[in-house]
């Protein structure tokens, strides 16, 4: 059952988009990244595990219908870290804020 387990309550994930840039020919974090919230079945593995942090996984979450325009046509390097579980209450009231 995985995450689901220890926060039955859960109903989306808040992700940042880390965009990267060229600079002196490394790939370094550009400070113009994008926090939005996602669906919590979209950032699941099949074992009901978090999809770990700039993985494939997490990757896919740059590209879907709830992520910012930056993400979805963003042609550089890029990745995407989950930062924490939230409720759709805690959304509604604007207090978004539960530890993972």
């Amino acid at each position: 059952m995985g995450v689901l387990e220890d926060h039955p309550d859960a109903t989306n994930v808040r992700v940042t988009f880390h965009p990267q840039i060229w600079h002196h020919g490394c790939a370094v974090t550009s400070d113009d990244t994008e926090t939005y919230l996602v669906s919590l079945k979209q950032a699941l593995t099949l074992d009901g595990e978090l999809v770990p942090d700039d993985t494939d996984g997490s990757d896919q979450l740059a590209r879907g219908g709830d992520a910012p325009d930056i993400a979805r046509n963003w042609s550089g390097l890029f990745y995407v870290t989950i930062d924490e579980l939230v409720n759709e209450t805690e959304i509604e009231a604007g207090n978004e804020h539960t530890p993972r």
